[in-house]
């Protein structure tokens, strides 16, 4: 049988790369696909028992990056802190704190890349969803290996 813990970071990882789609063009991501993606995270993590890891890695991702978006409004959007959430919420707590970390690992190169090719301030926005997704496909591909060796 396949371990749901699997399971629920694949799914994320799914709606992690849908969200970077709107992300990236719109600056926005869907709350039919937050939910989608809770609604699946929570009947996985309820199925196999882990519902207190699973919310409280959904409470942490959201709770990280709620903070620096109440230090500086415009520095992490609401769907960006949602979509962790849905994160959190397969990941769990330890899981949502290694992808975080990843995904910030890799919205500092993006943001690099971003001030070396324009030197215009108003331009120097990455979208973060791409970064989640990163973080998720790194952190399975972590989970997986532990799982098969």
């Amino acid at each position: 049988m396949a371990d749901p813990y699997l399971l629920g970071l694949l799914a994320a990882l799914a709606v992690t790369l849908a969200a970077s789609v709107t992300d990236v063009r719109e600056r926005r991501i869907s709350n039919g696909l937050i939910v989608v993606g809770l609604v699946a995270a929570a009947a996985l993590a309820t199925t196999s028992g882990r519902w207190p890891d699973a919310l409280a890695g959904s409470g942490l991702g959201m709770g990280t990056l709620a903070l620096p978006r109440f230090i500086a409004r415009d520095s992490v959007g609401f769907g960006d802190i949602k979509l962790v959430g849905v994160v959190g919420m397969s990941a769990g707590v330890s899981g949502v704190l290694a992808v975080i970390g990843l995904a910030i690992a890799a919205a500092a190169v993006a943001l690099t890349v971003q001030i070396v090719r324009c030197r215009r301030t108003s331009e120097r926005v990455i979208a973060f969803a791409p970064c989640l997704a990163l973080g998720t496909a790194g952190h399975a591909a972590v989970a997986l290996n532990s799982a098969v060796g």
